[in-house]
């Protein structure tokens, strides 16, 4: 059976992932507002079958909490809706096997905007840049620099959540975890009033 022709997402068997996982992770949380986008359920995601409840979906619960949005009021979803053995980055077939299942959610669920967090669910939403992504990251949160769109819906990219890198700072000193604070604010404020 392949994922594509699945009329149930959680039977899909379209990658290798499928060998792996214990649960599929569908995606969750209200439509027409933010819609989270990582890169791949973790260790506890895989077990429970929800979405960014993980250390990293922790840090990232409590910055939209800093911006005055509880659980309740934001969507999840992941680039692959498996788990990665051994936590491992989705490879490119793996993230083609499951494209089609983020756009139908993108398309289904009329998000406001889409945080990508991380640079692999960049990587999937926006076209490519040159240079570090966390630079990439910083010229996208000016306010006068347009987002990128997909599917027709602005994206605001941000760091990932995981400790490894949430606990980091830049160059300058400054905690990349400021940075993934801004970013969800931008994609808040843009979810509340797009225009």
């Amino acid at each position: 059976m392949s994922c594509s022709s699945a009329v149930d997402p959680s039977a899909c068997q379209a990658c290798r992932l499928a060998e792996h996982r214990s649960r599929v992770v569908l995606p969750d949380g209200p439509r027409e507002g933010v819609l989270a986008i990582g890169e791949a359920p973790g260790r506890q995601e895989d077990v429970s079958g929800v979405g960014f409840v993980g250390i990293a979906g922790l840090n990232l619960e409590a910055a939209f909490a800093a911006c005055g949005l509880a659980r309740e009021q934001w969507a999840r979803s992941n680039i692959v809706r498996c788990r990665p053995p051994e936590n491992r980055k989705p490879r490119a077939d793996e993230v083609r096997s499951c494209a089609h299942w983020l756009d139908r959610v993108v398309d289904d669920w009329l998000p406001r905007v889409l945080l990508a967090v991380g640079q692999s669910a960049a990587a999937r939403l926006i076209p490519p840049w040159t240079g570090s992504f966390l630079s990439h990251v910083e010229r996208l949160l000016l306010p006068e620099t347009g987002l990128p769109v997909y599917r027709g819906v602005p994206v605001v990219p941000m760091p990932h959540t995981s400790p490894l890198a949430w606990n980091r700072r830049r160059p300058d000193g400054t905690p990349i975890r400021e940075l993934g604070l801004r970013a969800v604010r931008r994609a808040v404020i843009l979810a509340r009033d797009p225009t």
